[in-house]
């Protein structure tokens, strides 16, 4: 009897455990700034929540397209998370994108350190 309480003890505590692992990730609001999402990404990356800050960048990404720079600062901040996760792929493909976007940049609207900084991304990624 007591071996019975003490493994349903343990499954309850595993259970539990399992139940606050799985947190749902919340919606991003709709009346949240590029640079509040971006703020949120960052916050998530500092705590290791590369998913979630992947899911940031991703929604400034989709909302704010048509705002160049902000994509820009989006997209870099996504090559950072792949170089970070090791999906060089991806990381390659984030950084080759802002350089491109930069060579069409005729007015020279753009900040020049993104340029640099996915200049700098690429050279970390290993060949």
């Amino acid at each position: 009897m007591l071996m019975k309480k003490i493994i349903f003890t343990l499954f309850l505590i595993t259970l539990t455990g399992l139940s606050f692992s799985c947190k749902t990730t919340k919606e991003i609001s709709e009346d949240l700034t590029a640079a509040q999402i971006i703020q949120l990404g960052q916050d998530a990356f500092e705590s290791s929540n590369y998913k979630e800050a992947e899911r940031c960048y991703k929604t400034v990404l989709e909302r704010f397209a048509s705002e160049t720079a902000t994509y820009v600062e989006a997209k870099y901040e996504l090559g950072h998370i792949y170089i970070k996760t090791k999906k060089y792929d991806l990381a390659k493909a984030c950084f080759t994108e802002i350089l491109e976007i930069y060579d069409k940049d005729t007015y020279a609207t753009l900040p020049g350190s993104y340029k640099k900084l996915s200049q700098i991304g690429l050279s970390k990624i290993p060949e």
